[in-house]
């Protein structure tokens, strides 16, 4: 019976011998080989879910129309020099973050060998992207923290919507690829510093630390925040380690990390020259910033030289905040306000940027919608919210333990609580966010199965357990890869280019010169842009003449004079206005002080009503508008279907209805009136006599596809002649009705529309054809002027003969030709926007393209655009209001009789700014307005030429 015991008691010893020594083993092999294989499918699958807007004709996001093109000269010159369609007509210099573009282009030239197209290439990037960022993900979390943390923030990351719409094929953007090169950056800075000898690894892995790290400077604009968390880790882990006393460790990190964290900020310095990286100013702010942390440290080092106190915990941090302190004063002293300028565009610095929907505040609205599993649980941003909480439990434990060796908690919670303070700054911030969200995310679930891992049951039961943490928490990856996978459905679905912009685009690119260029409001600069649709010069766009956007709205918000800008300055030749823009309105009426900022927040500046709800009384032959609060009266009525037009009575809400055959639009009656609503809905009505005239006589509608008009521009044009019969003035022609020359001896009334530009020192011909034959050429006046702004009518004889077309020509001065390639001052590569400041000199160097051969006289342009505040410059006032304005300044001669031919010109001149010529203006404009009153957009120094220019004023 003994023995029997004693042989049982033996077998149970043996049984939990082998589950102690089996099952973790087979534990261990699973999570060692297993997890990555898991993972490798978890970023396969995440890699189908983005590629699923491959499958769409053009990109999901406009910006990456242009990133596109900048890849395009890539793959063909390396580093991108010049774009010529940006900013007509000179073009603009491409510089920062050019990594963008020359790491997948770098990549394209491996996978053309497959077969691959630029294009197919360039649709696979952002989901190739997304792809190495889950693996990193696991890799930085099994690094940081544990398997089970890397494996679920992978698991997560692979279904995060945040994620997905920075990393979704046909989005090209920086944010992306920064993610992924900072992911990697960290994890081979954890091995480099994990590693305790000084061997070929460790030399491998600092390198790749450093590699990785200036890669990531060179592919996004806002790398800043990742120089800036490494800076801070490296601060604060010092300090620590200093007031902790572990100043053997202390050295150790010093001698670490401090050299390959400066020989990245040297690195990437130096490619920024190079336009590589775009941070300069960052890199030159954290190299002062590492400056000061070095100067610290050699205090913390050697202070006890200088008889501190270093005897304790509390003497030690003492004299780090003194030092601090110090440190600060003179920084600010150096920087001065400057020094919180780092993040003005989170702030919403200026009234553009308030404009922006991406740098508004973000709410907890936000937060769900881009941090769920699926709809709006939010439930990623709490797991993370835990993460964050336990990994700072620990980190505080263990200095309460005097345990600061690991620099781990350091640089979590460093990463962490930065992110979410970027979070909280702007809503352009959530894709940036989410990698620390997610990988605390993982991190919280991994530490529930570290718990379970150290619990002193047998493995049996612990196996137990983990099972049940994997059921418990196994929905969050297929719940939120089927709801991803249907949103990406969706999104490859839904064209951005929508069907009648494609058809306006395709429509410019068949039937308009190369040299052509056309504007819009900005948000479609970049598809006029893109080599894909129009392939045209655009105004303003996404990234660039951000000054411009002003002078648009301008025009679009008002109408009459109020409304004239010299688009010829720009060469613009096309004009394209979408109805759905009456969604933006509110933001395009505010830039130019058509509404106050109070308007602009709480009055919406249209809204669409059905016909149902549109009724006529009547008795009292007013229309009203049917709400929920009762019926409301419009101020006016203009009934497109009868040709109606009814004033509103007393009480009247302040909108003008106009009422079209399937619908209603009131229109907020600062803007109802404007070019825009004329030009969008074809409404030739005229608040002003004449105005609509005026308007579709400068600008003629050309081409329409549905939502989308595009109109010529014609900078002067004839919008009414009249002739003399019988003593009486007849009109023979208007630009809205038509009309016909009558043949024969008469005395004429031409009206010309002067669009935001004088007619000087001009003149004027009269042409008459038979088909293609000129058949008779008259010269009608000489030395013609006129004031844009107090135009007067030209009267004359003249004896028309019988012909198949007429035409009115003006002959004078105007601006001829763009520039076709880099502009170069003393052999380097300018700013074609600004190539010479006031005071230089320089041997200039430019390539032009002209139409037609002419004999042009090269100049720079001096050219300035302001905003008046006639309420004061507090942007978020109410009150607050402006008024753009943009004023060329003077035509400095460079080289005069340049004959130049149709096509490429390679052009060489001695060039010379005089002094001063901004600033005499600015104090002009001070005087003028008070220098509280005025605000500097921006100045522009152009290469321009002056031809003795055509202009077609009137055809018929």
């Amino acid at each position: 019976m003994v023995k029997t015991k004693v042989k049982a008691k033996e077998k149970k010893k043996k049984k939990e011998k082998d589950d102690e020594i089996h099952i973790p083993f087979s534990y261990q092999k699973f999570k060692m080989y297993g997890f990555p294989l898991i993972v490798l499918l978890v970023a396969f699958i995440g890699y189908r879910i983005r590629m699923e807007t491959a499958q769409l004709k053009y990109f999901v996001d406009p910006d990456t129309f242009f990133h596109y093109e900048m890849y395009r000269l890539a793959v063909h010159e390396w580093i991108p020099k010049y774009f010529a369609y940006a900013e007509p007509p000179a073009g603009i210099k491409v510089t920062g973050s050019l990594g963008l573009y020359m790491i997948p282009a770098a990549l394209y030239k491996f996978f053309a060998i497959f077969g691959i197209t630029e294009l197919g290439f360039y649709r696979m990037w952002p989901a190739l992207v997304g792809f190495l960022t889950i693996i990193a993900a696991y890799f930085l979390g099994r690094k940081l923290h544990s398997e089970w943390a890397g494996l679920w923030a992978a698991l997560i990351m692979m279904f995060s919507y945040a994620n997905f719409t920075k990393t979704m094929s046909g989005n090209g953007r920086g944010e992306g690829p920064f993610m992924m090169f900072f992911f990697y950056a960290v994890l081979f800075m954890t091995m480099y510093l994990d590693e305790k000898d000084f061997n070929w690894k460790k030399a491998l892995w600092g390198i790749l630390f450093v590699l990785t790290s200036v890669a990531f400077t060179s592919v996004w604009n806002g790398s800043q925040f990742g120089i800036g968390i490494l800076l801070v880790f490296m601060a604060v882990n010092a300090i620590l380690l200093f007031t902790w006393g572990k100043i053997a460790e202390l050295k150790t990190f010093i001698r670490e990390f401090y050299p390959a964290f400066l020989l990245i900020l040297v690195i990437s310095l130096g490619l920024s020259y190079r336009g590589i990286v775009g941070i300069r100013s960052f890199l030159v702010f954290a190299l002062q910033g590492f400056v000061a942390v070095v100067a610290l440290s050699a205090v913390m080092l050697y202070g006890e030289r200088l008889k501190l106190n270093y005897s304790d915990k509390k003497h030690r941090f003492a004299a780090v905040v003194a030092v601090g302190i110090l440190g600060f004063a003179a920084a600010y002293l150096y920087f001065g306000p400057d020094l919180w300028k780092f993040m003005g565009g989170a702030y919403q610095s200026n009234p553009l940027y308030q404009t922006v929907a991406e740098l508004a505040k973000t709410s907890f609205r936000d937060i769900k919608m881009y941090y769920s599993v699926k709809t709006s649980d939010a439930l990623v941003f709490f797991l993370s919210l835990g993460g964050f909480f336990l990994v700072l439990l620990r980190f505080v434990r263990k200095l309460m333990k005097g345990d600061i060796t690991g620099y781990k908690e350091v640089f979590l919670v460093a990463y962490y609580a930065s992110s979410l303070y970027l979070l909280a700054m702007a809503v352009r911030f959530i894709f940036q966010a989410s990698g620390s969200i997610i990988l605390f995310a993982g991190i919280f679930i991994g530490e529930l199965f570290l718990f379970v891992e150290n619990m002193k049951d047998t493995p049996t039961t612990k196996a137990m357990y983990s099972i049940f943490l994997i059921i418990l928490f196994l929905p969050l990856p297929i719940v939120g890869a089927q709801h991803m996978n249907q949103i990406a459905s969706y999104y490859s679905r839904s064209e951005q280019v929508t069907p009648s912009w494609q058809n306006t685009l395709l429509w410019l690119k068949n039937n308009s010169n190369p040299l052509d260029s056309a504007t819009s409001w900005w948000d479609y600069g970049y598809w006029i842009e893109s080599s894909l649709l129009s392939h045209r010069r655009a105004s303003t766009d996404g990234g660039h003449a951000y000054d411009r956007r002003y002078i648009v709205a301008d025009f679009l918000s008002h109408y009459g004079n109020r409304s004239e800008v010299d688009f010829e300055a720009w060469e613009l030749n096309y004009f394209i206005v979408w109805q759905q823009d009456i969604y933006k309105f509110n933001a395009i009426s505010y830039l130019v002080g058509a509404i106050n900022y109070g308007e602009y927040r709480n009055t919406p500046m249209f809204q669409p009503i059905p016909l149902t709800a549109i009724r006529f009384d009547n008795q009292t032959r007013k229309y009203y508008i049917q709400t929920r609060g009762g019926a409301v009266m419009p101020m006016m009525t203009v009934d497109l279907r009868s040709g109606r037009i009814v004033q509103g009575g007393a009480g009247s809400a302040p909108y003008v209805l106009y009422i079209f055959q399937n619908y209603g639009l009131l229109a907020y009656k600062n803007i109802a009136f404007s070019n825009f609503v004329r030009l969008a809905f074809h409404l030739p009505f005229s608040f002003e006599k004449w105005d609509a005239q005026k308007l579709f006589a400068n600008f003629r509608l050309v081409h329409s596809a549905g939502d989308v008009a595009t109109y010529r521009f014609r900078p002067f044009a004839v919008y009414m002649i009249q002739n003399l019969e019988n003593g009486t003035w007849k009109i023979a022609y208007t630009a809205l009705g038509g009309g016909k020359l009558p043949p024969g001896r008469h005395q004429f009334k031409l009206y010309i529309s002067a669009f935001g530009r004088d007619i000087k020192d001009a003149t004027l011909l009269f042409e008459a054809y038979n088909g293609t034959k000129l058949i008779e050429k008259k010269t009608i006046a000489r030395n013609l002027n006129m004031d844009h702004l107090h135009e007067t009518p030209l009267q004359f004889n003249l004896t028309v003969p019988n012909a198949t077309k007429y035409r009115f020509v003006l002959i004078q001065d105007g601006p001829v030709g763009v520039i076709d390639g880099k502009v170069r001052v003393n052999g380097r590569v300018v700013d074609p926007t600004y190539v010479l400041g006031e005071g230089k000199s320089g041997t200039l160097e430019l390539t032009a393209a002209f139409r037609r051969d002419y004999t042009a006289n090269l100049t720079l342009r001096a050219s300035i655009v302001y905003y008046v505040t006639p309420n004061g410059k507090d942007i978020y006032q109410d009150r607050f209001q402006l008024e753009p304005h943009m004023d060329i300044i003077d035509y400095i001669p460079v080289k005069q009789g340049l004959s130049v031919k149709a096509g490429d010109n390679r052009i060489k001149a001695q060039a010379k700014m005089p002094e001063n010529v901004f600033d005499s203006y600015i104090q002009k404009l001070y005087s003028k307005y008070g220098k509280d009153g005025v605000v500097i957009v921006r100045k522009r120094i152009e290469p321009i030429f002056i031809a003795k220019k055509e202009y077609v004023i009137w055809e018929g």
